[in-house]
């Protein structure tokens, strides 16, 4: 039956994100509704070819379903029509997503089971607003729009009749008030200090902004932040920089000496800024008639505390327009003001505080306005006293002093969080997951505590820590069941963040609290030993680490360690411990432990301790103080000793050289030193027969996988078929699948490995997203690029948004993309091909490799497209970014990649849009020329030096220098010659191209250059040519094929 194509959400949302557009879920349900009223396209895309397996057997599975407009199958075009009506719950959008299950036919992927839901998408919901009443706000604030400063000379601005009388009245004799002429709207700008506690008020800041934009009071808002830099005043953003990183610059440069911008300081007032006064001298020094004032989030109460606290008071306002209000404090309404000293308006976030200083500003003759204020104490005329530092208070002082002052929703707050990381994002999602009646200002309380203590590290968030004790003091009020729903609320931020990048500490931890085992339930034994050993990907830095501490923390808390009398069985529980929650305090006790195990039992003491040694060296403390490569160095050292000191072919000798595999297979992912894996094979080089045969499956299992670390491919795939004849996994069979695509084996050969593994991924996030990537390679493979891109889209929403993993899969479907772009006709799929890559892009961390490489590809595609479509600024474009990439490259066969394809760029440009000259073109050929010799040289050469050699002698053809043309081409047309010879794959299309024009340039009589038509130059012009994924051709040697 006929199926109506219908594009899944997920793909629409990705898409609308892609474009800048971050839809609500409200947004996207609108749009979803408005869609099914508007006509149906008249003239359907061109059917592109069928696929090349055949489908005969495929049973009930739409072929259009999931894919890119630009690449599915579609029928012929129905006369449009009316859609029925709907009622009922059928006018909801679901929120599920197809199930990430291979279809069901052989081709694609192996039998297929019961229907299973999708993951569900992520979708943004309302939250509360940080502010109160924003309509009301931004009533409060629009009488400013009438706001004027005083007139500069007494000839301006239009009498103001009725302040003319008061005035008059009062002094005896006419005298005339003027105010200003009405005139533009005045501007306003909003400083936001950038203090430890101010991050939680950021919602709070955008809000006003938003607020003081839809009022219509103010002609321009803008917002910057306001940085310390430890001495002299604080500095300011405005704009960024090439990098992307704002750039600063003194805050006196924001001073309007005309007053006619309007400045609000959102500031806590407890950060450094304020303590060491820079603060408040930047206050002081802000012109008078500019009108400012300091909105304050924390309440009333804890204003005394800050380094600005403020009183309730009296404003007198100016008579005159746009003067500066004095002001007398409730607490000495008869004092006789001092003239040094300046009072500031300190504002709650609060619809009544802005309509007073509203008030302020706007009214005439006089008048009174209630309000706060903060006064600004003249500068010193000698230099202050240094305080004696405080003597230190313990742990349950600092708890007793934040009981007394703190609100009881703030003291809720920190039981809460003394059982979670304390990284930002965790605090406010434990905070609306448990606390859901307490706001940004509880939160403030508690960082503001003095409990907490900031981490040092690079972080994208302030991350926090709880002293022990503290921590300690805190967990005997929260109920057990509390902490492990506040560990199961941080596991799900772990998986929706970090995905399998990280393991899951708090979700074990949670496991546990609930008195369950996850390795029991995992079903772990011997035949998971293998996978568990292999060396982990983690992250690293302050947050990885906390979200591995803390659960520790907590769980050791509630589950105090029992003290097992024996010290080698003691060791080995608490490394099994140490290694679940990746706690250094538990391994450096297993370390102790087994230590004084050595005298009686040497053998499997020094095994634990080689094992432990390895678990250390894991940790984000011994990745951070640079010890990893020592405590690997150390753990294999000691592992070695333990083999000698063996029975050959014992238990224990054969988990000592295994564990030995294993740490040198780490050394070389650390050092990159090939002899690390020659080390690692040959710990493990005795034949299998002379191994325990429980030890027989992981031994081919590490075997093959150093083989495939060191890209012996076939080698790789002989290991792990034994290794899978004596026990299945998915995590070996998707293996066995990357060890045959590195062997090239046929995709007769990969799929079946592929279908075997689907039938045991379970719900691991990791092993899916493994075998999603290996199916889109493979459909690649066979030429099925819709079935690739399926493949690549059901693996993108298995990764992290917007992190490293993504970034780098995106990069490889996007590179995917282009090579079948290239091969293609016409711009679609080249598009496909930059939104991926584009996407890509903003994924990538700014300090990764990758992302150079992304630029380069962009820039490449942007190329492609102007080769197919004429669209001159992609070449714009392509050359900036291209140029970026040659400035921050510095592998020459990279650089020589860049420089053809800039080359092509500029000679494009000089062809195209007269903009630049053939003798830039001909310069990027000739570098490109030279880094490729400078790594291979010219016997045999690569195909990237015979490219360029080519590109050289068109570019001196085009700009009539034909002798040197000839002599460059005569190179190039050898260096395919040598090519040939040893059978590098080559594209015969460039050899022809290169023999024609040195036909034609040394043809007599041939054609003057000068008078070639834009036809023939484009003739003549190289073509544009892909990116080649390094220059490491291989020989032809009885069937490995090279890459062309």
């Amino acid at each position: 039956m006929h199926r109506t194509h219908r594009m899944p959400l997920e793909e629409l949302t990705r898409r609308l994100r892609a474009g800048g557009a971050d839809p609500s879920a409200e947004a996207v349900a609108d749009a979803l509704w408005l869609s099914q009223w508007l006509p149906e396209p008249e003239t359907p895309d061109p059917e592109p070819p069928s696929r090349a397996d055949d489908r005969s057997t495929e049973t009930a599975r739409p072929t259009d379903e999931g894919r890119d407009p630009a690449n599915r199958e579609e029928t012929p075009a129905r006369t449009p029509a009316r859609p029925p009506q709907r009622t009922g719950s059928h006018e909801s959008v679901a929120l599920h997503m197809r199930s990430g299950a291979a279809p069901a036919d052989g081709a694609h992927g192996g039998a297929g089971g019961g229907t299973r839901r999708g993951a569900a998408l992520p979708v943004r919901a309302p939250g509360a607003n940080a502010l109160p009443g924003l309509l009301g706000l931004q009533k409060a604030l629009r009488p400013l729009r009438g706001y004027a400063p005083a007139p500069s000379r007494p000839d301006e601005g239009t009498l103001d009749e009725e302040a003319t009388a008061e005035r008059s009245a009062a002094a005896g004799i006419l005298t005339p008030v003027l105010r200003p002429a009405a005139g533009r709207r005045p501007d306003i700008q909003l400083l936001m200090d950038t203090g430890p506690a101010m991050v939680v008020w950021d919602r709070m800041v955008e809000e006003l902004r938003q607020a003081c934009q839809q009022s219509g009071a103010f002609r321009d808002v803008q917002v910057h932040r306001l940085y310390d830099t430890g001495e002299g005043p604080p500095l300011v953003t405005t704009t960024s920089g090439a990098d992307g990183r704002p750039r600063l610059r003194p805050v006196d440069q924001l001073h309007d000496p005309t007053g006619r911008r309007f400045t609000l300081v959102v500031s806590d007032c407890v950060g450094p800024l304020w303590q060491r006064g820079a603060a408040q001298r930047f206050l002081r020094q802000w012109p008078r008639h500019s009108p400012l004032a300091l909105v304050q989030p924390l309440p009333p109460r804890l204003w005394p505390r800050t380094a600005l606290p403020a009183e309730p008071g009296t404003f007198q306002r100016s008579t005159r327009p746009g003067g500066p209000a004095a002001f007398r404090s409730d607490d000495e309404p008869w004092a006789v003001p001092d003239p040094a000293r300046q009072a500031v308006p300190v504002l709650t976030p609060t619809p009544e505080a802005f309509a007073s200083w509203a008030r302020l500003h706007t009214g005439h003759g006089g008048g009174t306005v209630r309000g706060w204020a903060a006064w600004l104490a003249p500068e010193p005329t000698r230099p202050p006293t240094p305080r004696t530092p405080r003597v230190p208070r313990g742990d349950e002082e600092l708890l007793r002093a934040f009981r007394a002052g703190a609100s009881p929703g703030a003291l809720r707050l920190a039981v809460h969080l003394a059982a979670a990381p304390l990284t930002l994002p965790v605090m406010q999602l434990v905070q609306r997951a448990m606390l859901p009646d307490t706001g940004p200002m509880e939160l403030a309380e508690v960082l503001l505590s003095g409990l907490l203590r900031r981490l040092p590290g690079p972080a994208p968030y302030p991350c926090f820590s709880y002293p022990p004790g503290v921590q300690q003091l805190l967990l005997g009020s929260l109920d057990p069941g509390a902490a492990a729903l506040v560990l199961k609320h941080c596991s799900a931020y772990v998986e929706r963040n970090f995905g399998q990048g990280m393991r899951n500490f708090p979700a074990l931890a949670a496991a546990r609290l609930a008195g369950h085992d996850p390795a029991a339930d995992a079903g772990a034994g011997p035949g998971a030993t293998p996978d568990e050993t292999d060396e982990p990907t983690r992250r690293e830095g302050a947050e990885a680490e906390l979200f591995a501490r803390i659960p520790a923390r907590v769980l050791r808390f509630y589950h105090p360690d029992l003290v097992t009398p024996d010290p080698l069985t003691e060791a080995r529980r608490l490394l099994e411990q140490g290694r679940a929650q990746s706690d250094p305090a538990l391994l450096s006790a297993a370390r102790e432990r087994a230590e004084e195990a050595l005298p009686t039992a040497p053998v499997e003491a020094r095994v634990v301790l080689g094992r432990i040694m390895y678990a250390e060296a894991g940790t984000g403390a011994a990745r951070r103080a640079g010890r990893r490569s020592e405590l690997l160095a150390r753990a294999a050292d000691i592992l070695v000793h333990a083999a000698e000191l063996a029975r050959l072919g014992d238990d224990h000798w054969a988990e000592a050289r295994l564990e030995r595999a294993v740490v040198h297979h780490a050394l070389w992912q650390e050092t990159e030193d090939p002899r690390q894996l020659d080390a690692a094979l040959t710990a493990l080089a005795e034949d299998a027969d002379r191994w325990p045969p429980a030890a027989r499956p992981t031994l081919h299992l590490r075997r093959g996988r150093l083989l495939l670390a060191r890209g012996d491919g076939a080698a790789a795939a002989e290991e792990l078929t034994a290794a899978l004849a004596l026990g299945e996994s998915a995590a070996a069979l998707l293996d066995l699948a990357d060890a045959l695509h590195l062997a090239e084996a046929g995709p007769d050969r990969v799929a079946p490995v592929l279908d075997r593994a689907e039938a045991l991924l379970g719900d691991g996030r990791a092993l899916r997203l493994r075998h999603a990537t290996a199916r889109a390679r493979l459909y690649e493979a066979v030429g099925d690029g819709p079935a690739a891109d399926e493949a690549y889209e059901q693996a993108t929403l298995l990764t992290p948004a917007e992190g490293e993993q993504r970034g780098r899969l995106l990069l490889t479907w996007g590179e995917s993309l282009l090579r079948r772009a290239a091969a293609g006709t016409g711009s679609r799929p080249v598009d496909r091909a930059e939104s991926v890559l584009r996407e890509a892009l903003t994924c990538l961390p700014a300090g990764a490799a990758a992302r150079e490489r992304t630029r380069i590809l962009i820039g490449s595609v942007l190329a492609l497209r102007f080769d197919r479509a004429g669209f001159l600024p992609d070449l714009y474009e392509s050359r900036h970014l291209l140029d970026e990439a040659l400035r921050a490259t510095r592998d020459p066969e990279t650089r020589a990649e860049v420089w053809l394809q800039l080359g092509w760029v500029q000679l494009q440009l000089s062809e195209a849009a007269r903009d630049g000259q053939l003798v830039g073109a001909l310069t990027a050929f000739r570098r490109a020329a030279d880094d490729t010799r400078a790594v291979r040289g010219d016997t045999p050469g690569t195909v990237t030096l015979a490219r360029a050699l080519h590109a050289q002698g068109a570019a001196l053809y085009l700009m009539d220098r034909v002798g040197e043309a000839a002599t460059v081409l005569e190179e190039a047309a050898e260096q395919w010659r040598r090519l040939d010879g040893v059978l590098v794959a080559v594209d015969w299309a460039d050899v022809e191209r290169t023999r024609a024009l040195l036909a034609e340039v040394g043809a007599d009589p041939r054609p003057r250059p000068d008078r070639f038509s834009r036809e023939e130059r484009r003739r003549i012009a190289p073509p544009w040519w892909a990116w080649r994924e390094g220059e490491a051709e291989r020989l032809d040697n009885g069937g490995a094929h090279g890459r062309s």
